[in-house]
């Protein structure tokens, strides 16, 4: 082995040292498990403790520096902002369950819960097509399992395998994708590969039309975009609240990132044309499609949990709009980070807000009254004040109130779309911005259904007599802070957003030829 490809190597393993201390924790808890019999809170606490380290880790690391053409992962913005906004998550998502499984099966919940964090962390990282895959099943496979592990009962069994077939297609769709995107220059880095496509003599667009097709239906599975939306109710309504919270965010958030890393970054130099027209058009619909039929179909719902999945495909169209921008742009690297900027900012505030709501939802079903429609909600202004406080800063973030999170963020699209509004396609982009104004409206209607169900209505039957343990507390606490101080303080978020979207775009200047790379 070469001195540079050693010294490659070196850089990656440093760089992925959080990742590797997570999976190190997690093979050893779910083998654990079969041996010995802890109560649950050990898990939850080792698992809580693993993350804390890797946090301090990525912190430390995130000066180190990777080869961009030879290392398979990368330390770059993106990486850095993407893994330590899965980390902070993934502690609430702890906290969040940490009372949510019997002490049986906890050692292989908790295990399952660290691999699809250290699965999510590493597609923010990738920069290699089989790399970003191995991360995309990592999140996944062990999701499966935790379909089935929390609870066991036919509306679980249900969920997980209605979850397990459809994800098994989107797989399969997805590595055809990127089998064609591989074949455009027989290079799998994607670095590289975005460099390539800057030649004057590079493929034609009708692969790369067929691989961008493939990948964004592989995707399109895990963030709950039309027409692979179909899952999320079902499989949402049959799981338990914390898992139906991970749901809502780790597929979205990684299947989002995949999309910047495969599509935007590797095509965003390329000449404005034809395929560029073409693929942000496709992203055009499906951004129309799914925040439409997201919002529409939501104003009927009374199950929380299937009113969450609307609301979760409705918030996937809102995201795509920036997907459509960052195609749009092309070589318009001000432009183009303008789109993927607002769609990073957008996927950081809605973690907060959906993870706040279904936080809320696990502590109101700490008592002897379950919650599960919203009419369960009325009057909880004058049983749990604060629980109600911090379900209306959710929701407002969500329907898109100033100042909070999800203002900014939807605001950010919308200007997104406007700043695309150029040439013979403005109107197109127009519209875009106006059909997402008009649906924003629309969600704010069964948002703030749900405010006046706890404010203004009289309890139905038994109060609720809601008991969280102080990780929940903590966790609702945390998701309604972090949601009002992003809106309150956007910039510095921005700031991170647009620094993380120009590193997706960065083509540094390679030590040697990209051809002769290309040629081996």
């Amino acid at each position: 082995m070469s001195p540079n490809a050693l010294e490659s190597a070196r850089q990656t393993l440093l760089v992925l040292l959080p990742e590797i201390l997570i999976l190190a924790v997690a093979t050893t808890m779910v083998t654990a498990g079969a041996f010995l019999r802890a109560p649950r809170k050990v898990w939850s606490s080792i698992s809580a403790a693993t993350l804390v380290i890797a946090l301090i880790a990525l912190v430390a690391l995130q000066g180190q520096a990777t080869d961009p053409y030879t290392s398979v992962a990368l330390n770059d913005a993106l990486s850095i902002t993407a893994r330590l906004l899965f980390l902070v998550a993934g502690l609430i998502l702890v906290a969040m369950a940490h009372d949510q499984v019997d002490d049986a099966r906890a050692s292989e919940f908790f295990g399952a819960l660290l691999f699809v964090q250290a699965g999510a962390m590493l597609v923010a990282s990738a920069n290699e097509i089989i790399f970003l895959f191995v991360g995309l099943e990592l999140v996944s496979i062990p999701t499966y399992l935790l379909l089935y592990l929390a609870r066991r009962n036919e509306f679980t069994r249900e969920a997980a395998t209605k979850y397990f077939f459809l994800s098994i297609f989107a797989s399969a769709l997805l590595l055809f994708g990127l089998a064609y995107l591989y074949g455009l220059m027989g290079v799998g880095n994607l670095k590289a590969l975005a460099m390539l496509m800057t030649l004057p003599d590079k493929p034609q667009n009708q692969l790369a039309m067929i691989a961008t097709v493939f990948i964004l239906a592989g995707l399109g599975f895990r963030v709950a975009a039309v027409p692979f939306h179909f899952y999320a109710p079902d499989v949402y309504q049959g799981s338990p609240p914390v898992i139906a919270a991970m749901l809502a965010w780790v597929p979205k958030g990684v299947g989002f990132l995949a999309i910047l890393r495969v599509l935007t970054g590797v095509f965003a130099g390329t000449t404005p044309d034809g395929f560029l027209k073409n693929a942000a058009f496709l992203a055009w619909i499906i951004a129309a499609v799914t925040m439409t039929l997201g919002n529409t179909v939501a104003l009927s719902q009374n199950n929380l949990k299937r009113l969450f999945a609307y609301s979760s495909i409705a918030h996937a169209g809102y995201l795509m709009i920036g997907v459509s921008v960052a195609f749009r742009n092309g070589t318009r690297t001000t432009g183009l980070a303008l789109g993927s900027e607002a769609l990073l900012y957008y996927l950081a505030a809605y973690a907060f807000m959906t993870l706040g709501v279904f936080a809320v939802i696990i502590a109101l079903n700490t008592g002897k009254r379950a919650v599960e429609n919203v009419d369960d909600l009325s009057g909880l202004k004058q049983t749990n004040p604060w629980l109600a406080l911090s379900m209306a800063i959710c929701l407002f973030s969500l329907a898109g109130i100033p100042p909070l999170a999800g203002f900014f963020g939807k605001f950010e699209l919308f200007a997104a779309a406007f700043s695309a509004s150029r040439d013979d396609d403005a109107a197109m982009f127009r519209i875009l911005a106006l059909v997402g104004a008009i649906n924003s409206a629309i969600g704010a209607y069964y948002y703030l259904r749900i405010v006046v169900v706890m404010y203004l209505k009289r309890p139905v039957g038994p109060a609720i007599d809601a008991k969280p343990a102080w990780p929940t507390t903590l966790a609702v606490a945390a998701c309604a802070i972090a949601t009002v101080l992003l809106g309150l303080f956007a910039n510095p978020a921005m700031n991170a957003a647009r620094s993380a979207a120009e590193s997706v775009v960065a083509q540094p200047a390679p030590d040697k030829p990209l051809a002769e790379t290309a040629g081996r």
